[in-house]
C-alpha cells in the first residue's frame, strides 16, 4: 500500500523512535550512510544461508519486498554459495558471519534478540534464533526506514528512489517474551509487528514462539476429568458442605489438591502431552497449563483447609504446593514451564513458585487511566498488587492476561475510551516483573477501533517505552488518510467527554447507558464528516467501520421500543421441569398457572434462589389493547438458554442458537397472525444445563405496522453492508462459532426491524 508523505511531526517521531530503539544498547559508529538505492537502482544483494531456516528466508523475502516497494529497485536474494561482494545485506547465519562472530558488546543473550551489524557497506542481520533474525529484518524496516505495519496487509512504505541510511550497529532484545493478542485477526501484521503468538497458539508453527502444550487454560477438569473419575473416586474432587461434588450450583468444582493420587494422575496426563518436539525444537518456549477450573468452588476438606491456613491464605496454598510438585517432577526430563493462574486464589505466604513455574495473572487496572495515576483508587490498588507480586514471586515469574476487549462491557462494539495509556500501563507492569501478555481484545475484525487497538498493543509489547499518544496520531494519519483529523477528534471526544464518567452504577443489562443522545449525535456527526473526507474507497470503508458502534447504539435502542404496544409483566409464573416432560405433557398449552410458583424475568432464575439447571417454564397472561392491528412480533431482550415460545397454546417460534453466543442478545419472534384485542397467554420453555439460566431482560409486544424513520432504515441497511465488508464475525465473547451472532442473529434482527412501515 502506498501512502501520502508523513507530516513533519511524524517524521520527527520516527527519528525519536530510532533514538529510543538504540537507547540502552551497545552501538558502534559507522562511516557515512548505507546507500541502498540510487534513482531506483541498487548494487545490493540479499544473502541467505544455503540451508536457510524459514525465519531467515522470510526475513530476506520481506526485506526484498519492502525495499523494492520503497525504492523501485530489485534486490536479488542469493545464497552464501555465491562469491562475496562489497554491497550485501546478510540475513542469518551464513558463511560470511554468524552471531557468534559478533563482538560481545554488540550482542544480547535475549532469546529472540538480534544484532544489526554495520561493516563498511555491508549490513548483517543476525538473530540468536531464526525468528530473531526475522524480527531484526522487520525492526530495520521499522526503525531505520520508517515502514509501518498497520493492520492486516495495510502498510505504510515511504517512497524514496534514492535511499541512504545513516545507521550504527545495534543490538536489541525484547523485554516481553510472550506477545500475543486474542484472536488471530491481524493477518500478516501479527508477525511483522513481532508478536510471537495469536490467541492461545503461536503465530507460525515453523517460526515458533511461546507454545502451550496440551489444554490451554482452566485445565483441572482435563487433567483429572470428573467424567472419568468422580463415580469411583469422589475424593479426588472438592468437598463442599461436607459432601464431595463434581459440580456445585451448576458449575464444575475444583480438584482436591491435597489428595496425593490427584497429582500423579495430572502428571501422567501432562507427560502424555509432551512429545519429542519438546526436547528437539530449540525455537519454542514450552508451557503446560495447570490452572484451576473456571469456578469459585474449591475443596474444603480438612487437609485443604489446614494447608491454606498454614500458608496464610483463604485459597492458593494448596494450589502452589500442587503446581510446584508437578513442576519438580517435569523438571527432570523436560525444559518446560508450568503455568498456573491466580484465579480466585492468592499468593501463599510461605510456599513460593519454583523457578520453572509461571504465574498467569488476570489483573487489569482501569485502562482509562495510567496505572500510576494516584487519583484512581482501582489503579492504586492494582499498582500495589503488582509491587506485591514482584516481591513474592520467589524464583518464578509472571505473565498477565489483560482484558482490553471486555472493559466492563459485554459487546465488542461498545465504545471504549481505553486507548491513551496502553503503552504506559504495559511498561509499568513490565517494570514490575511481568514478562508476557495475553491481550484479550476481541474475536473479530470490524469491531470498535480494533485495528488501532491491535497496533497500539503490538507496538507496546515490542517496545514498552513508546508513547501511545504519538502512536495513535501516527496510525490515524497513515490508516485513515484525509479523514484522520476527524477520527482523532472523535477519539478525543470519546476519551475526554465520556472516559471519566462514573461506571459504578452500570449493570450488565445495559453497559452503554452513559452513552447518551449527545454522544450519539456528536459521534455520528464527527464520523460522518470523516467518511465524507476520506479520499479512497479503502479509507472510506475503514471510517465506515468506525461508525458501526454508533449505528449499533441507535439500532439497539430502537429494537423493542419502536411500535411497542405493551411491556409484559416482570413477575411470571414459573415451573422447573427436571424430567423434561413439559413438551409431551403440553405445558405450552397451559392457560392457568395455579400450581406454578413465581419468578422475575429481569434476572436469571439461578440468581433468584433457584438451583435447578436444565428445563424450566415461564407463563403469564396479558391484555392486548385496541388500536393495534399488526402485524405483531414479540421482542425478547435476552434469554440465557434455548427458548420455545407458545401463544395461546400454539408454538409461534423458538431461539435455538447456542446460549454461549446468544445469552445476552435480544431477538424478535414475528407472529404469523396478529394478536386480537383481549386476553392472551404466553408460555416460554427455557433450557440451559449449566451456569446462569433463564429469561433476564424485558419482553414486549411490538406492532410492526408502526413506522421507522428513514434515518433508522438507512442505519440498518448500512450496518449490514459495512459489517459484512469489514468481516464482522462476533459481537461479544462467543463459543458458538463465527457468524452465529452476526449473520444468524443480528443481521436477521435488523431485517425484521426493517419490515416496520416506512415513516410518512
Amino acid at each position: 500500500m502506498h501512502q501520502r508523505p508523513l507530516p513533519f511531526f511524524m517524521l520527527s517521531a520516527i527519528l525519536l523512535g530510532a533514538i529510543l530503539a538504540v537507547a540502552g544498547h551497545e552501538v558502534r559508529a559507522a562511516a557515512g550512510p548505507l546507500v541502498l538505492a540510487e534513482e531506483g537502482h541498487t548494487r545490493y544483494r540479499i544473502i541467505v544461508p544455503e540451508e536457510a531456516h524459514l525465519g531467515e528466508t522470510k526475513g530476506a523475502e520481506e526485506l526484498a519486498h519492502f525495499l523494492g516497494e520503497m525504492t523501485g529497485a530489485t534486490f536479488p536474494i542469493v545464497t552464501d554459495a555465491t562469491a562475496a561482494s562489497d554491497h550485501e545485506l546478510v540475513i542469518g547465519r551464513t558463511n560470511r558471519k554468524s552471531i557468534d562472530d559478533v563482538p560481545a558488546e554488540l550482542r544480547t543473550d535475549n532469546w529472540e534478540g538480534f544484532t544489526l551489524l554495520r561493516e563498511a557497506e555491508k549490513l548483517y542481520i543476525l538473530g540468536n534464533i531464526p525468528r530473531g533474525t526475522l524480527y531484526g529484518a522487520y525492526d530495520f524496516l521499522d526503525v531505520e526506514l520508517g515502514v509501518r505495519f498497520l493492520f492486516d496487509d495495510v502498510n505504510h512504505v515511504p517512497q524514496r528512489s534514492t535511499l541512504k541510511v545513516a545507521m550504527q550497529s545495534r543490538a536489541f532484545g525484547p523485554r516481553i517474551e510472550r506477545r500475543t493478542i486474542w484472536e488471530a485477526v491481524g493477518g500478516p501484521s501479527v508477525v511483522r509487528n513481532r508478536m510471537n503468538g495469536v490467541g492461545f497458539g503461536i503465530a507460525n508453527r515453523d517460526l515458533g514462539g511461546v507454545k502451550i502444550i496440551g489444554p490451554q487454560t482452566h485445565t483441572f477438569n482435563t487433567l483429572v476429568p470428573s467424567d472419568d473419575y468422580f463415580e469411583q473416586h469422589p475424593e479426588y474432587f472438592s468437598e463442599i458442605e461436607g459432601v464431595r461434588r463434581s459440580q456445585h450450583d451448576g458449575i464444575p468444582t475444583q480438584i482436591c489438591m491435597t489428595n496425593p493420587d490427584v497429582a500423579g494422575i495430572a502428571i501422567k496426563r501432562i507427560r502424555g502431552f509432551l512429545g519429542p518436539e519438546v526436547k528437539e525444537n530449540p525455537y519454542n518456549k514450552y508451557i503446560v497449563s495447570v490452572t484451576v477450573n473456571d469456578s469459585p468452588w474449591f475443596c474444603k476438606c480438612k487437609p485443604c483447609v489446614e494447608a491454606n491456613r498454614a500458608e496464610g491464605v483463604k485459597e492458593g496454598g494448596t494450589l502452589m504446593r500442587f503446581v510446584n510438585a508437578i513442576a519438580d517432577n517435569l523438571r527432570k526430563d523436560y525444559a518446560v514451564s508450568v503455568e498456573t493462574m491466580m484465579y480466585h486464589t492468592d499468593m501463599p505466604k510461605i510456599t513460593k513458585p519454583a523457578s520453572n513455574v509461571l504465574i498467569q495473572l488476570v489483573s487489569d487496572p482501569d485502562w482509562r487511566y495510567a496505572l500510576d495515576d494516584p487519583g484512581i483508587a482501582l489503579n492504586r490498588k492494582s499498582l500495589a498488587f503488582f509491587r506485591q507480586m514482584k516481591e513474592e514471586m520467589g524464583d518464578g515469574y509472571m505473565y498477565n492476561w489483560i482484558k482490553l476487549g471486555t472493559y466492563g462491557s459485554t459487546s465488542y462494539l461498545d465504545p471504549r475510551p481505553n486507548l491513551r495509556h496502553i503503552a504506559r500501563n504495559i511498561r509499568i507492569m513490565t517494570d514490575h516483573g511481568v514478562k508476557g501478555y495475553f491481550c484479550q481484545t476481541v474475536q473479530s475484525r470490524g469491531t470498535e477501533m480494533q485495528p488501532l487497538r491491535h497496533y497500539l498493543l503490538a507496538r507496546a509489547m515490542w517496545r514498552p517505552e513508546v508513547d501511545s499518544g504519538e502512536t495513535i496520531r501516527e496510525f490515524c494519519h497513515l490508516y485513515y488518510g484525509a479523514a484522520a483529523p476527524d477520527i482523532l477528534r472523535y477519539i478525543d471526544f470519546l476519551h475526554d467527554a465520556y472516559g471519566g464518567k462514573d461506571r459504578s452504577y452500570i449493570k450488565m443489562a445495559d453497559t452503554t447507558v452513559h452513552f447518551d443522545e449527545d454522544y450519539i449525535r456528536t459521534a455520528d456527526r464527527i464520523l460522518a464528516a470523516a467518511e465524507a473526507k476520506a479520499l479512497t474507497a479503502e479509507e472510506k470503508m475503514r471510517v465506515a467501520t468506525c461508525r458501526l458502534p454508533v449505528w449499533k447504539l441507535k439500532l439497539d435502542r430502537a429494537f423493542g421500543e419502536v411500535g411497542k404496544v405493551l411491556s409484559l409483566p416482570v413477575i411470571w409464573s414459573f415451573k422447573p421441569d427436571p424430567d423434561d416432560v413439559g413438551l409431551t405433557e403440553h405445558w405450552g398449552s397451559e392457560m392457568s398457572f395455579d400450581d406454578w410458583r413465581t419468578m422475575r424475568i429481569d434476572k436469571h432464575w439461578t440468581m433468584q434462589g433457584e438451583d435447578h439447571r436444565g428445563v424450566a417454564w415461564y407463563g403469564t397472561q396479558f391484555v392486548m389493547p385496541r388500536g393495534s392491528e399488526g402485524p405483531h412480533a414479540i421482542w425478547f431482550g435476552a434469554v440465557d438458554g434455548d427458548a420455545d415460545i407458545f401463544i395461546n397454546g400454539v408454538k409461534v417460534g423458538e431461539q435455538k442458537l447456542p446460549a454461549t453466543s446468544m445469552w445476552q442478545h435480544g431477538f424478535f419472534i414475528p407472529l404469523e397472525n396478529a394478536l386480537a384485542p383481549g386476553v392472551h397467554t404466553i408460555v416460554v420453555r427455557v433450557f440451559k444445563p449449566n451456569w446462569a439460566s433463564g429469561i433476564w431482560k424485558a419482553i414486549s409486544i411490538i406492532d410492526m405496522s408502526a413506522p421507522i424513520s428513514d434515518e433508522l432504515r438507512e442505519v440498518g441497511r448500512r450496518f449490514i453492508d459495512v459489517a459484512e465488508a469489514a468481516e464482522l464475525k462476533f459481537l461479544s465473547e462467543s463459543y458458538g462459532g463465527p457468524d452465529t451472532q452476526t449473520r444468524k442473529a443480528y443481521f436477521p434482527k435488523i431485517e425484521t426491524f426493517l419490515t416496520h412501515s416506512s415513516a410518512e
